[in-house]
């Protein structure tokens, strides 16, 4: 014979359905919620590294047209820290002066670049989502316009 389906015999349908649903919705949510957080993570790395390649690019040059090694501490401290003193609250709490990496590419005598690359570890909050550590590696190259200085 057939089955009769009413409102006695479905009791529970719905929040057996919901259960086989949320571990698929809390899921979605937590990779959302972990790509939002890289995503911003990447942002500000790649802002404060625009503004050390600038720093670098118009800074004060040798006379072999190189950046010292104070002009790098300082590249490096405004990449951090937003200032080239190295002082204040860090653009991003565990970032260190050490991630970032300040060089130089000569293509010829009239042109030269400016290259900074951070290599900053991104540690996920949930682990369900994104199970290892991230490298995010933003770089910027700019032109050197810089003022060379010359020996007295």
């Amino acid at each position: 014979m057939f089955l009769k389906f009413n409102s006695k015999n479905e009791r529970g349908a719905e929040l057996l359905e919901f259960a086989i649903v949320l571990p698929l919705l809390i899921l979605l949510v937590l990779g959302a919620i972990e790509f939002g957080r890289a995503y911003f993570t990447y942002n500000i790395l790649a802002k404060a590294v625009r503004d050390g390649a600038r720093y670098a690019a118009t800074s004060e040059a040798t006379s072999a047209g190189t950046l010292d090694a104070t002009a790098i501490t300082k590249t490096k401290n405004v990449v951090v820290y937003g200032n080239s003193a190295g002082t204040g609250t860090k653009k991003i709490l565990d970032l260190q002066t050490n991630q970032v990496t300040v060089t130089q590419t000569f293509v010829s005598s009239f042109e030269q670049y400016t290259n900074v690359v951070v290599a900053y570890p991104y540690q996920p909050l949930f682990s369900l989502v994104l199970p290892a550590t991230i490298t995010l590696r933003p770089s910027v190259r700019m032109q050197f316009v810089g003022r060379i200085e010359f020996p007295s």
